[in-house]
């Protein structure tokens, strides 16, 4: 029997998925159709960062995903004549310096999926449908009619739902026939991936270098990227082939394959397996709306990014993060339809920045080629040193704010991120900060926000606690009630002795009042409806 508040999910790559986990943990029935028979057999994106692993450590899979990872502090990269030839430097590995109960990890999308997919095929809310693509949606008043494909029997199927989640990449099928625009340049150079096995442990660091940036002087190859997805002897060579489209003669054979396999190594006579191949366009987009009525878009539907820098995957999966809990109130009547509006109001203006951080690292990239060519010293050391902006991006993970949405702003004026670095705040818009709650450093503030709002009060804010527990319930929204022992201001909380803060259940703060008013039960009633209503 299909559920009347039914979601259906075209994609079943990191972000679906994710999206997927995120509705098992509400409650909420969907559908998820995926083209492809199976997960990715392709590397892809490789770097999990710092936001998105403490979303999985609050779904108890981040030990499961490092085991995938190349070790700490594997986060660097060598520019080198080949992987055992010459090396001119190399970036620094990220400081970590305990922001969060997480660091991010190297690890390649295909374990990824992998995880995903069999950590949510343990929840019984859901189907996934692999081997199904999404025809066509019909949308009306008080639903929405997606119709899909069974591609081994060509079977046609619809679902009726309330909402259709775009996570089908960056071809949208979904998003296209939404007629939503993709604002950006398409095309900035055409990227060619080959996938190949071989052993390289005599490599030095091949088991703790994210990747090399190969460039040989009397080498026929464009400069290629070299990135390590295992550590032992998996391999992923990313090139340029084009402007517009591949510009090389042919089909590339296994043989030629092969052979740049080798003139990046530097091992004329290595044993190459060839795995697999893929031709992609780099590109600068975000979507002109992240919604149409009940289609919302997230992840590479919604933006795309050039990789340099790894947030299209971690940006796809804090946009299903911030999107999951609106569509939970809204289908169980905490929440007005309007909630959803929010949802692009938060989270263009994210991908806009990120999309500029990753464009910006492949213009840098660009610089390095130009240096390795000049063989200038001076010009190279200092554009390998300026790679460290590439690399050291806490600030971009952690550091950004919702300024306009489901937030209400106090006043303080907007906030101002710094990419390499993260200043914890409690101001509205801001993920809260990540404090131990125990000495044996288990338990953290972090915990605290997952399905419902928190208020959290000063050490002498027991008005608000009890303003917290009146509240509670009314309209269905649960209120949970947490109390400081400490102010913390030299963490970066500004809510006083006296005052309070309210989360939402994505951890990001809704309100804050460093004092206590005449009457916080009405305060905090006036905000969850500004909020909700």
């Amino acid at each position: 029997m299909q559920s009347k508040n039914l979601v259906v999910i075209v994609g079943g790559g990191p972000v679906g998925l994710s999206m997927a986990i995120l509705l098992q943990r509400f409650g909420v029935d969907f559908v998820l159709l995926e083209r492809s028979p199976t997960t990715t057999d392709h590397p892809k994106a490789r770097g999990t960062y710092t936001r998105t692993m403490e979303i999985f450590r609050q779904w108890g899979i981040d030990g499961l995903m490092k085991r995938h990872a190349l070790p700490d502090g594997a986060d660097f990269f060598a520019f080198c004549e080949s992987m055992t030839g010459h090396e001119w430097g190399r970036t620094n590995p990220e400081p970590n310096l305990g922001h969060s109960p997480c660091w991010k990890i190297i690890q390649s999308q295909d374990t990824v999926e992998q995880e995903l997919l069999a950590h949510a095929r343990k929840s019984e809310v859901g189907r996934f449908l692999f081997g199904h693509e999404f025809l066509h949606y019909a949308e009306s008043a008080d639903g929405i009619a997606v119709t899909g494909r069974r591609l081994d029997t060509g079977e046609t199927l619809t679902w009726q739902a309330r909402y259709l989640i775009a996570a089908d990449g960056a071809a949208s099928s979904v998003r296209r026939q939404a007629d939503i625009e993709m604002r950006g340049p398409a095309t900035l150079a055409v990227m060619a991936n080959e996938f190949w096995q071989a052993d390289l442990s005599q490599v030095r660091d091949s088991a703790t270098c994210a990747g090399w940036r190969v460039y040989a002087k009397e080498s026929p190859y464009p400069i290629t990227t070299v990135l390590n997805t295992n550590g032992k002897d998996r391999w992923l060579n990313l090139l340029p082939v084009g402007r517009e489209t591949d510009e090389r003669t042919g089909t590339r054979s296994d043989a030629e394959v092969v052979q740049l396999a080798r003139t990046v190594s530097g091992v004329p006579n290595l044993e190459v397996k060839v795995i697999n191949r893929s031709v992609w366009r780099m590109s600068r987009q975000v979507a002109a709306n992240f919604r149409r009525g009940r289609v919302l878009l997230v992840g590479d539907s919604a933006h795309r990014f050039p990789p340099n820098g790894g947030y299209g995957m971690n940006s796809g999966i804090q946009d299903a993060h911030n999107l999951a809990w609106k569509l939970a109130f809204v289908l169980s009547g905490r929440a007005s339809a309007r909630l959803l509006d929010s949802y692009e109001s938060e989270r263009r203006p994210i991908a806009e920045s990120n999309a500029d951080f990753s464009l910006h690292n492949a213009m840098r990239f660009n610089h390095c080629d130009e240096a390795l060519r000049s063989g200038n010293r001076e010009r190279i050391e200092f554009w390998i040193r300026d790679s460290d902006n590439h690399i050291h991006s806490i600030g971009q993970s952690l550091g950004f704010c919702y300024e306009d949405g489901a937030v209400i702003p106090d006043g303080t004026g907007r906030h101002v991120m710094r990419a390499r670095w993260y200043e914890p705040a409690d101001k509205p818009g801001m993920r809260f900060p990540h404090l131990w709650l125990d000495l044996a450093r288990r338990h953290t503030t972090l915990d605290w926000f997952d399905r419902e709002f928190v208020l959290v009060a000063g050490p002498r804010a027991d008005a608000w606690m009890e303003a917290a527990r009146q509240v509670s319930g009314r309209n269905g929204r649960v209120v949970q009630a947490r109390q400081l022992e400490d102010a913390h201001e030299k963490d970066g909380l500004l809510l006083g002795q006296h005052g309070a803060v309210l989360v939402r259940p994505d951890g990001h703060v809704a309100f804050r009042m460093p004092w206590t008013p005449t009457d916080p039960a009405a305060e905090l009633s006036a905000v969850l409806s500004k909020l909700l209503d």
